[in-house]
């Protein structure tokens, strides 16, 4: 019976780690692909740098760091002289970093940020 319990025990607090807070900290620098870059700007403010790729491509360098922390949801454990034990998960601290440069399509400098469109990103190197 105690290997049971102990077993029901570590699936349910393995079970309770991943929570919308930890997917949304997971979602990659990708999400304003096909969005203005005026989008990206207003989110996380102005860029580091911006320089012409080539006659059609502009790059917005830009660097971000947004801290979560995820955790601390409630388990429960059963010891049968007390009764029913709470308790909670560790408390993490993510940070995700996110730095690169933003490809934008702007075939002209008097295009205006709000139809500059994301096309892609690379690396920041």
């Amino acid at each position: 019976m105690r290997p049971i319990l102990a077993l029901l025990a570590t699936a349910l607090s393995v079970g309770g780690c991943t929570t919308a807070s930890y997917e949304a900290a997971e979602i990659s620098c990708s999400d304003y692909i096909g969005k203005p870059i005026s989008s990206r700007i207003a989110a996380y403010g102005p860029p580091t740098s911006v320089y012409r790729i080539n006659a059609s491509q502009v790059g917005y360098v830009f660097e971000t760091r947004a801290t979560t922390y995820v955790g601390g949801e409630p388990f429960y454990t059963v010891n049968y002289l007390t009764g029913a034990d709470k308790h909670h998960t560790p408390v993490r601290k993510i940070t995700r970093v996110c730095h690169g440069v933003y490809v934008v399509h702007a075939p002209s400098d008097a295009l205006p940020v709000s139809e500059q469109i994301i096309v892609g990103i690379r690396a920041k190197g």
